[in-house]
């Protein structure tokens, strides 16, 4: 494969599915709340709050922090965790969905994409590296499927 230039059939494109308005919209409330993140952690990080696990100072984030991506990394691997122990239905004899349930897995899960974006923080990616990592990566996997 050449480039980032994919080949999908038109049929799989958000554009398509979704119109391309709402994708536009989706993007930029995905620069919006990384942004946050970045924000957030950036304030962490002047206020010491990180000074265990690195010994970089006022540093402007995005920034790659090998220390702090495995800090996260770490903590990716518990908030992991947390989802599994929210859905137990992974047990073959606890079958049962409440709403409590649902809402409590959703709460960890968005915790994994909090933890996720401070990966890509940490790894000093801004959201849009990240969102075209993201666009290329769908396009291979419909790619790959489709090859077979």
């Amino acid at each position: 494969m050449e480039g980032n230039n994919v080949n999908v059939p038109k049929a799989t494109t958000c554009d398509d599915r979704l119109g391309k308005k709402f994708s536009e919209l989706s993007k930029e409330l995905f620069e919006i709340l990384y942004d946050q993140q970045v924000g957030f952690q950036q304030e962490l990080v002047n206020k010491g709050k990180y000074s265990a696990f690195t010994d970089k100072e006022n540093v402007k984030l995005p920034y790659d922090d090998i220390h702090l991506f495995s800090y996260h990394m770490q903590q990716m691997m518990s908030e992991l965790g947390e989802v599994l122990a929210a859905d137990k239905r992974w047990k073959n004899y606890r079958n049962e969905t409440t709403e409590e349930m649902l809402e409590h897995k959703k709460e960890e899960l968005a915790d994994c994409m909090i933890v996720l974006m401070n990966l890509c923080i940490f790894s000093g990616l801004s959201a849009n590296e990240v969102l075209g990592a993201v666009a290329r990566k769908i396009n291979e996997n419909f790619i790959r499927i489709r090859s077979k």
